[in-house]
């Protein structure tokens, strides 16, 4: 994964709604963030329902396509 070697340390949140996954990338530089890349894919229908994952691979793939485009 590319965002684990780069020289500064960077910072991954993923949420994952009932709707969508979404991705954001931060690297610090001395007090200020960078946000590296960031991303929202659309989950298939009732994937997520009443915060309960009903589809595992449906929401791993999405964050499957998630990482690949962020990748730089």
């Amino acid at each position: 994964m590319a965002w684990f070697s780069k020289k500064s340390p960077t910072l991954l949140g993923l949420d994952v709604s009932s709707t969508s996954v979404k991705l954001l990338e931060l690297s610090r530089n001395g007090d200020r963030c960078r946000v590296e890349s960031y991303g929202v894919e659309p989950l298939p229908p009732n994937a997520v329902v009443e915060k309960n994952i009903n589809d595992v691979e449906g929401v791993g793939e999405a964050i499957r396509r998630l990482l690949s485009r962020a990748k730089p």
